[in-house]
């Protein structure tokens, strides 16, 4: 939440500036991750059922859509994952 990144003391510029140093990945305008995020995702997608649907990712990765969403999207195009149809994905590495 940005309440609580501000509580942090992390404003825009702030995240702007750790995103560039590589010490964030920020993943539109309210998704702010680890760099590591992708790699232990991709840990847990791998085991998935393939494909998997969004659902089975959000579940898996402990997270909300808001967040799963987006970097299933960032994994789409990395080329780590593929979208099949509106609600399904695989793992491609």
């Amino acid at each position: 939440e940005a309440g609580d990144l501000a509580a942090l003391g992390l404003g825009i510029r702030e995240l702007a500036a750790a995103s560039r140093a590589g010490r964030l990945l920020r993943l539109g305008e309210s998704v702010v991750l680890l760099p590591t995020s992708p790699v232990l995702a991709m840990r847990e997608l791998a085991r998935l059922p393939q494909p998997f649907t969004v659902s089975a990712a959000r579940q898996t990765l402990d997270t909300t859509r808001r967040v799963a969403v987006p970097l299933l999207e960032h994994l789409d195009g990395r080329g780590w994952t593929r979208r099949i149809d509106a609600g399904r994905r695989e793992v491609t590495r």
